[in-house]
């Protein structure tokens, strides 16, 4: 993300990553080449194949990621947060597998090779950036390496973690995965009776007549499903229906506070209260700061079209300096007053070139003040005498989104800039350029083209929100705690919920590293709450989003096979299904012909005309491969089947013929490339899935977080 992006956002932080120096200093250090290294603690977060993940690397690793969301203007919430966690086990433990692979493979980053990474011709890009001539676009090896020999000397360096884990790590990393994928897709290979197999499938098509009994015409109310008949059912298909990890179920009843009546009055009057002072004050902007709104103060003009907010015809036609309000905007009261009007264009567009005097991506000092503006006086002194804009802002310019297209931005809406910056562009005159100073630094801006003038107002919103008083979130609180106080066990839970006609809800499938509970919201703790206590117990009242929950712990699913219970909702219809097709079978008997059994059973005979093999989709009844299994057998021609238990009914199948589509063209070598291909494509990811099953994996995430 480049500096004037931020300026859009009218953000003062970008954090992507380090100067290269620091950077350089510490890829010599042997911790690099080595990974994190360190003794391993005893206090592991999970084991992989006898291997501790320890927490303290986790938690190191994920420390420094909130820290990079933090400084890059992100909010780091719960939900963040614990998304960070997840994905962060998920990359150690697919990294220790893959260090296992290398290891036992012989895969390795040789020193030679480690420096060809960081100097030869293709550097690694955070390198390549901080020691590319912008004035040849040549990587300097030499300029590098002398300040490699330079920052060896410093010991300490704020920036050692960081450092390794967002950008040495990485590229260590990626060098030995390039070995291991490209060990692995090297590997395939397609024979040449597969590529004729394959092509022959492509083009076969059969014709032939079916009858098809649906299922529908039994109703299911006919045939109970047992549970003995579902876990017969789920241990004939265990490696569909293996649980990796225990879960449990819950019912619960939601308390919740919405503002009421009386705090939405208490809101309007405080704005009400507020009104006449609004309307006289010189500087709106300061009282709507003291004033707390809940809209903050746009120290900016907008055109009619911009404003998106309700009453905004209302609001202006009140005229300038007059307060219009207070009206409903959402769960909020709000006042506005429009400060002043002016004809301004809609949209400019600018370049500019910039001095900065921090360092964007540590947001450490880069210049001092006076020597910026030495500088960008400098610069302007050669464009007066004729220098190109263009070429002194890619020489120059610290904006590195800009700099390659000689510093244009493109046309941008008021108010996407920083006040200083927008002011300039929007007050000024198309051909106008001129210096303005901003947070980044010193800008040399020169405005291209403005366009849509158009009256422009500058509006003042003092809004308060309709928020819960604490009554009543006390009143909520208070009749969770008395359900609670009264629902001890599951049973009192269940009578209590009949008797006071509370909503009882559910969740179920919640696993002990799950942070987020469908239907609930995100709670660790209440997950871990949940974990803690016995199946049947009661939880305290829990406050979350505006409500308090009373959980009762209802069930748990062990690791596994899953339960009769479980299974049922995914299982019971195909059992069902299996059922009725004994049954329609032994109506239908031995078949005489299509048209006997399409008589006896009250059905039709239908064509099905060029059928595919790799996709056979039966004309009126759907996707069926075991008809399809049944019309390419060649020893099926001219023959009626038995009874075929389908996906949406039985059949019964007269072969007609098998035959094949025209080639479209595609020779055996184009086939045989496609399928290396395929198979290219897809080892990654069949490779990262094949040694997690056949690891083993102790997850202990639970005890720590």
């Amino acid at each position: 993300m480049s500096i004037i992006q931020q300026i859009r956002e009218k953000y003062a932080a970008l954090v992507i990553g380090l100067i290269a120096l620091s950077l350089i200093g510490f890829i010599l250090m042997d911790a690099g080449r080595q990974g994190s290294g360190g003794v391993t603690p005893s206090d592991a977060i999970g084991v992989v194949n006898g291997t501790n993940i320890s927490y303290e690397q986790f938690l190191d690793r994920t420390k420094m990621t909130e820290q990079m969301y933090e400084m890059n203007g992100r909010v780091v919430d719960e939900n963040t947060r614990q998304q960070i966690y997840t994905q962060a086990w998920e990359t150690m433990v697919e990294s220790e597998l893959l260090k296992q692979q290398y290891t036992k493979l012989g895969i390795q980053v040789t020193d030679k090779e480690f420096n060809d990474i960081l100097f030869g011709d293709n550097p690694a890009p955070f390198l390549q950036q901080e020691f590319t001539d912008p004035n040849t676009g040549m990587f300097d090896a030499a300029a590098a390496k002398n300040a490699i020999a330079q920052i060896k000397k410093s010991k300490n360096n704020p920036n050692r973690d960081m450092i390794e884990k967002f950008y040495l790590e990485p590229t260590l990393d990626q060098a030995l995965r390039t070995k291991y994928t490209s060990l692995l897709q090297n590997s395939a290979y397609v024979p040449k009776w597969m590529v004729e197999k394959t092509m022959a499938d492509n083009n076969a098509i059969a014709i032939f007549k079916y009858v098809q009994v649906a299922y529908a015409s039994i109703s299911d109310s006919a045939l109970k499903v047992s549970d003995e008949a579902i876990n017969n059912y789920v241990k004939a298909h265990s490696t569909e229906f293996k649980q990796e990890f225990a879960s449990r179920s819950i019912a619960y009843v939601s308390f919740p506070f919405p503002p009421s009546a009386d705090d939405s009055a208490d809101a309007l009057r405080t704005l009400q209260s507020l009104k006449a002072e609004f309307e006289t004050t010189t500087d709106a902007g300061a009282f709507v700061t003291r004033n707390a709104s809940s809209l903050p103060f746009f120290d900016g003009y907008n055109s009619k079209a911009r404003i998106q907010i309700p009453n905004k015809d209302s609001i202006i036609a009140a005229g300038a300096g007059k307060v219009y309000g207070p009206y409903m905007d959402g769960r909020s009261y709000v006042m506005s007053r429009v400060l002043d009007v002016k004809t301004l264009p809609d949209s400019v567009k600018a370049r500019h070139i910039l001095v900065g005097t921090i360092d964007p991506r540590t947001q450490q000092p880069k210049l001092d003040d006076a020597s910026a503006k030495r500088k960008i006086d400098s610069i302007q002194g050669l464009l007066k005498s004729g220098q190109p804009f263009e070429i002194l802002a890619l020489q120059f310019s610290d904006d590195e989104g800009s700099k390659m297209k000689g510093g244009d931005l493109g046309y941008f809406a008021s108010g996407t800039m920083v006040k200083e910056f927008n002011d300039f562009c929007f007050n000024g005159k198309t051909g106008e350029q001129g210096i303005v100073k901003t947070q980044f630094g010193y800008h040399l801006i020169q405005v291209l083209d403005q366009k849509d003038f158009a009256p422009s107002y500058k509006i003042a919103y003092m809004a308060k929100s309709i928020e819960a008083s604490q009554n009543t979130i006390n009143e909520a609180n208070s009749k969770a705690s008395i359900f609670a106080g009264n629902s001890r066990s599951l049973k009192a839970f269940e009578e209590n919920v009949k008797k006071n006609n509370y909503t009882k809800l559910v969740g179920t499938d919640i696993k002990e590293n799950d942070y987020n509970i469908a239907g609930v919201g995100v709670n660790r703790k209440l997950v871990r709450d949940i974990f803690e206590k016995g199946i049947g117990d009661v939880l305290e009242p829990v406050e979350l989003d505006g409500q308090f929950l009373v959980v009762a712990i209802t069930g748990e699913e062990k690791s596994g096979l899953m339960s009769a219970a479980k299974a049922r909702p995914q299982v019971e219809s195909n059992i069902r299904n299996e059922e009725k097709a004994k049954l329609i079978a032994a109506k239908i008997g031995k078949p005489a012909s299509l048209e006997a059994v399409a008589t006896a059973q009250n059905v039709t005979v239908q064509n099905a005309d060029s059928v595919s093999f790799v996709s056979p989709m039966v004309p009126g009844a759907g996707y069926e491969p075991k008809v399809g299994g049944f019309a390419f057998n060649k020893s099926g021609i001219g023959k009626i089947s038995e009874p075929i238990a389908g996906s949406g009914g039985v059949f019964v199948v007269l072969n007609g013929s098998i035959g094949a589509r025209a080639d479209a063209g595609t020779t055996m070598e184009d086939m045989q490339k496609n399928l290396v291909s395929q198979q290219k494509n897809t080892v990654m990811y069949g490779s990262s899935q094949a040694l997690k099953k056949a690891a083993s994996i102790k997850d202990k995430r639970s005890k720590f977080l």
